[in-house]
């Protein structure tokens, strides 16, 4: 996923076999810059603020709902995911999730139907810090000689 050029280009064995509009998150929830690895997936999963730390008159909060074709990078609640109707008209254009990608219907199902768990993701240039190791599987981003030492 890009965040300049707002696209998601999926590849198997180098070959590009798909490229989709995204949404991110937004300047108050920015999508962590680096590399993820699905975690688990789920056809339609429960979201709720509170999970995220909002409460009822947070700005950001959202009653619960759930979502479609999902797919966990972090343990705190950063997805793939098909984005909310209300949000298809910023996909490709505008940044307005909680941190996460939303994808329009077909290529959110394409993604959950074609990746797996275990699979990395790649997010670019969000301006935001990169995946914590314990925030998943994190440690993608730490540099071979760091992580030797560890």
């Amino acid at each position: 996923m890009d965040d300049n050029t707002k696209t998601m280009n999926v590849y198997f064995d180098g070959q590009l076999m798909h490229t989709a509009p995204v949404s991110l998150g937004g300047e108050d929830w920015l999508s962590p810059t680096g590399y993820a690895v699905i975690l688990e997936q789920e056809r339609k999963s429960n979201f709720n603020a509170g999970s995220i730390g909002l409460k009822p008159g947070d700005k950001g909060y959202y009653a619960p709902m759930v979502v479609d074709y999902a797919n966990r990078l972090t343990w705190s609640g950063v997805y793939v995911h098909q984005a909310l109707e209300s949000a298809w008209g910023a996909i490709g254009r505008v940044n307005v999730s909680h941190g996460c990608v939303g994808l329009l219907p077909e290529d959110a199902a394409w993604f959950f139907n074609n990746m797996k768990t275990g699979d990395v993701v790649q997010i670019l240039n969000t301006g935001a810090p990169a995946v914590e190791p314990l925030e998943g599987f994190g440690d993608w981003n730490i540099p071979w000689a760091s992580y030797a030492q560890r």
